[in-house]
């Protein structure tokens, strides 16, 4: 019996000496991922001021950080401020213009958003319906395997208790010239173990992709069509965003402002450890000093990331929510709903906890509110390998921004909120 023990405290004694050592290792890998990577230029004390706001830009893009930058401010409907800053293309040298497209990201979300509330509107679905009436195939689970009712509103609002896909998010990414997987491939082949609920629908808010994916997917079963169709045709096309579609057409391609990343950054680490193989080097068309110049890709999933456009169309979006539904003379969404988009779907007591600091955002339809000095800011950011973005609507000061980055490391929520303070 001493034997064993003493046997068993040894094996112990080495396991725990295995473990300290795997440690060190993945943390000595990590390390300068964190450590190495450039620092962000801070912004003067006092920007008020146009002239200041824009000076501040040109020296950033100037050490790339971001290499490319577009801002497009509106007040009142009319533009007052738009420019491109910087890079878009480091192996071309092409300069960045107002025409060049950024890829989106999570900024597709409202978009989404804006479909659902379509449907509602058209009497083919309702918030209140569960997502299985739609979604036979992907039923969700409590802990102990028991069918749980998740309904529309609840992945719409991001309530839904479901886990996001985290660990493969940059796996399920493909090229142009490669089929599309689409919404419903995706919850029917890959999202099966993402269906146990981590707390009661309804009860709590957490960010996760998964939800959106799913809000696709119901979106082609009531349309019978794509959820990228869809979108095309009933949003992006009646609000005249002609330079903005879920690929990279030719018209587009020609004015691609292509993503980065510095190679020392936590975005690498996550590439690396979570991506497609070859990890960034693997979606890198090529490597310039610490900067990685990406390839164009999309995600499998479409309803959640993938709309590629330019800031002045994005602004046309955020115009029409501004003007509750409706953009030169074209309704596309009731005043209420539209309401619903920008105020609806924040659990009770949310918002209040985010203006008085103890939260720092509330999530909606679709949206994001944060407060900043005071303000209401309502939108939704993007970020993924190459990009970072931002647009808010400011109801109070009939305020429309939009911020597109080339770097996925860029600070587009807060050069946002920058901006919005300006104006």
């Amino acid at each position: 019996m001493s034997t064993f023990i003493t046997v068993a405290r040894k094996g112990a004694k080495w396991g725990a000496i295995l473990l300290i050592a795997v440690i060190l290792m993945i943390g000595g890998y990590l390390t300068p991922f964190f450590v190495l990577g450039p620092e962000p230029l801070e912004p003067p004390q006092n920007v008020d001021s146009i002239e200041q706001l824009d000076r501040y830009f040109a020296a950033m893009v100037e050490e790339q950080q971001p290499p490319a930058m577009d801002v497009t401010v509106l007040q009142g409907g009319k533009t007052v401020f738009a420019k491109a800053y910087g890079l878009a293309d480091g192996i071309t040298g092409a300069a960045a213009t107002s025409e060049h497209v950024y890829h989106f990201w999570s900024m597709t979300k409202s978009f989404t958003a804006v479909a659902i509330f379509q449907l509602i509107e058209a009497g083919k679905l309702s918030l209140h319906d569960p997502i299985t009436t739609y979604l036979p195939g992907f039923v969700p689970i409590d802990q102990s395997g028991n069918p749980v009712e998740v309904t529309v509103d609840h992945v719409l609002s991001h309530s839904s208790g479901l886990p996001d896909f985290f660990f493969d998010m940059y796996k399920w990414l493909h090229y142009p010239g490669e089929p599309r997987v689409g919404e419903t491939r995706m919850v029917n082949e890959r999202l099966q173990d993402y269906r146990t609920v981590a707390w009661e629908p309804g009860s709590q808010s957490e960010y996760t992709n998964i939800n959106y994916v799913l809000l696709g997917a119901i979106i082609e079963a009531v349309t019978g069509g794509t959820y990228e169709d869809y979108v095309r045709q009933e949003i992006l096309g009646p609000l005249k965003m002609e330079t903005t579609d879920f690929v990279y057409r030719a018209d587009m391609l020609d004015k691609a402002a292509v993503g980065t990343q510095t190679h020392y950054s936590f975005y690498t680490a996550m590439v690396e450890l979570m991506g497609p193989a070859g990890g960034l080097d693997g979606i890198t068309q090529k490597r310039i000093d610490d900067r990685h110049w990406l390839k164009y890709m999309y995600t499998d999933y479409a309803a959640s990331t993938s709309l590629i456009g330019t800031g002045a169309d994005m602004s046309r979006f955020g115009q029409m929510l501004l003007n509750q539904g409706e953009l030169d003379g074209v309704r596309i969404l009731s005043k209420e709903n539209a309401k619903n988009v920008i105020y609806g779907g924040r659990l009770p007591g949310y918002k209040e906890e985010v203006r008085a600091g103890k939260r720092d955002l509330a999530l909606g339809y679709g949206t994001k509110t944060w407060v900043d000095q005071g303000v209401e800011l309502v939108g939704h950011g993007g970020g993924g390998p190459g990009y970072a973005l931002q647009y808010f609507v400011v109801p109070e000061k009939e305020l429309v921004v939009v911020v597109l980055t080339n770097s996925s490391m860029a600070r587009a929520d807060k050069l946002s909120k920058l901006v919005a303070s300006v104006f």
